[in-house]
């Protein structure tokens, strides 16, 4: 969370496109390396002595990274890759010890582990050089990880016990859906320290503050209801495809959940200013980017044929909500008519989860009596 809340200020200062690149490239290393820590666990963890130590080494790696983050692509950047070097080494031994001890996970575990030890080679090497190679060293690392699973998929159909292990790995279990709804929880905990850091900035609080405050939460509820009335605990169709695409997607979702703490951030800090053009882009943009993954992951998830006639309706008012919230990103709207707008277009796909709620309750009592 710490990481996460450096990233999300970081972005606060700097709403640019060059602070949302930078924002969005950290986020996605982040998240990967937290997509990565959390497969291992539930794959094969164990609450033993062994796997408590090297997760505790991780949690020093990640304190790390969290020290370096604010200004990881400028002068802390060889801080943040060492720390992510670090944590990618004890990761990458942990997949590699289990393909030693586990046969059947073995045609996956050695790909696998190369492809880590040569992007944790990448960023060590990055270290030894001047910027900007170093973040194209950085961002051929990220490539190649996120394009990872994409690799195997492929190897898997030409390699029967790889592909065995793929299938196997695309049953996703509850506790790996619950901890993709518990990121979600952490980074949506950004949008309210957005919204206290914001207030407690100003020396005086007058009515437009607290308007201003009260908005920005309703934004974070509107986030939380969606999210988890269309998507949470329920995974994905077992297809590579829409396993691919509930993965991906929550990395988007959870990028832009983020990227709105920091804009509510800066707009309360600068609450009473007129609103720049970068920083209305920025709030309507996020918020868009995460009401549209949504939208896609419930085209994806997994549901009874009862239900999802509803969720393909859901999908479909919640996409436009987030369009049309765009497209108020070429409004010239101050801070609180945009804020209110918000709302109000975030209010539909929210009600209609409350009445898809409702019905699944129904239908849940009528199977039970």
């Amino acid at each position: 969370m710490v990481l996460i809340a450096e990233l999300a200020h970081t972005l606060s200062e700097q709403v640019d496109l060059g602070g949302v690149a930078g924002f969005a490239f950290l986020f996605a290393f982040v998240w990967w390396a937290w997509l990565n820590g959390a497969l291992y666990h539930d794959l094969h963890g164990h609450n033993d002595l062994r796997t408590r130590v090297f997760t505790f080494l991780q949690m020093f790696t990640v304190a790390s990274m969290a020290i370096f983050a604010h200004d990881a692509l400028g002068e802390s950047s060889v801080g943040f890759a060492l720390s992510f070097v670090a944590y990618q080494l004890i990761l990458t031994y942990l997949w590699w010890r289990t393909g030693v001890h586990d046969p059947l996970h073995r045609p996956l575990s050695r790909p696998y582990s190369v492809v880590f030890l040569i992007t944790t080679l990448l960023v060590f090497i990055s270290v030894f050089v001047t910027s900007p190679w170093r973040f194209y060293l950085w961002a051929l690392a990220l490539l190649l990880s996120l394009l990872l699973p994409a690799l195997l998929f492929n190897l898997g159909r030409n390699d029967p016990a790889v592909r065995a292990e793929v299938e196997r790995g695309l049953v996703l279990s509850p506790a790996v859906v619950e901890r993709f709804g518990l990121f979600t929880i952490i980074v949506l905990g950004e949008v309210i320290v957005g919204v206290v850091q914001g207030v407690t900035g100003h020396d005086e609080l007058t009515w437009l503050i607290g308007a201003t405050a009260i908005l920005g939460m309703l934004v974070a509820i509107g986030l939380w209801w969606v999210y988890f009335d269309f998507v949470s605990h329920r995974p994905p169709m077992v297809k590579r495809t829409t396993v691919a695409s509930w993965i991906y997607a929550h990395l988007l979702m959870t990028m832009g959940i983020a990227a709105t703490g920091a804009a509510v951030l800066n707009v309360l800090e600068h609450a009473g200013e007129p609103l720049s053009s970068e920083l209305r882009w920025l709030l309507v943009g996020a918020i868009a980017l995460a009401l549209i993954c949504i939208a896609l992951m419930m085209r994806v998830i997994r549901l009874d044929e009862l239900f999802r006639p509803m969720y393909r309706i859901g999908g479909i008012v919640t996409l436009v909500s987030g369009l049309l919230i765009l497209l108020l990103g070429f409004t010239g709207l101050s801070t609180i008519p945009l804020l209110v707008i918000l709302v109000l277009l975030m209010l539909t796909p929210v009600f209609y989860g409350l009445k898809v709620w409702i019905q699944e309750l129904g239908a849940e009592e009528i199977t039970i009596t």
